[in-house]
């Protein structure tokens, strides 16, 4: 468009010139039949005012054509705003939705994870029990057992005692 503009000016500029150096010509009147009757006018000036009025009405059609053309860019920029928008819409909700299904997912591994820790306590708990119990049992096997050490031991000293005396007494010890 731009080149055809600049191509249009030059000629008319080309144009121009030509009639102002022959003015003269251009001005003459001269004979010009109009197939109903036979007029005295300036054909020059006649056939300049012609191109003159068609390069008039170029330059009005390329300029509503480029205002159409701008009106047309104009409304593609509108229906294009238009569906940024619905697109941005569209994205906040999705989003949106990914956030609230991040956000039940997060939920529901927060109630498995503390479903988990009440398993995982119940069954320590369980088992600390279990070991209570049978530490108790050790403990008091050991008790027993110290009960029993310390009679066989009292005895094994009463009759280690009882054997001395005997030897301090002068009596003869029989051997177990």
């Amino acid at each position: 468009m731009r080149f055809r503009g600049i191509l249009l000016t030059l000629v008319v500029l080309l144009a121009v010139l030509f009639s102002v150096v022959n003015w003269s010509v251009v001005v003459t009147s001269v004979p010009v039949n109009l197939l109903v009757a036979t007029v005295q006018l300036p054909l020059g000036f006649m056939l300049l005012a012609i191109a003159v009025g068609l390069s008039l009405i170029f330059f009005a059609t390329a300029l509503f054509d480029r205002a159409g053309q701008l009106l047309r860019v104009t409304q593609l920029e509108r229906q294009i705003e238009g569906l940024q928008a619905k697109m941005d819409q569209r994205r906040l909700a999705e989003v949106a939705q990914l956030e609230q299904a991040y956000l039940s997912r997060c939920d529901a591994l927060d109630e498995q994870l503390a479903s988990g820790l009440m398993r995982l306590e119940a069954a320590l708990g369980e088992r600390l029990e279990a070991v209570e119990t049978r530490t108790k049992e050790r403990l008091e096997d050991v008790k027993e057992r110290v009960v029993l050490v310390r009679n066989e031991l009292a005895a094994d000293i009463a009759e280690a005692e009882d054997t001395l005396t005997r030897r301090v007494q002068g009596e003869e010890i029989e051997p177990h």
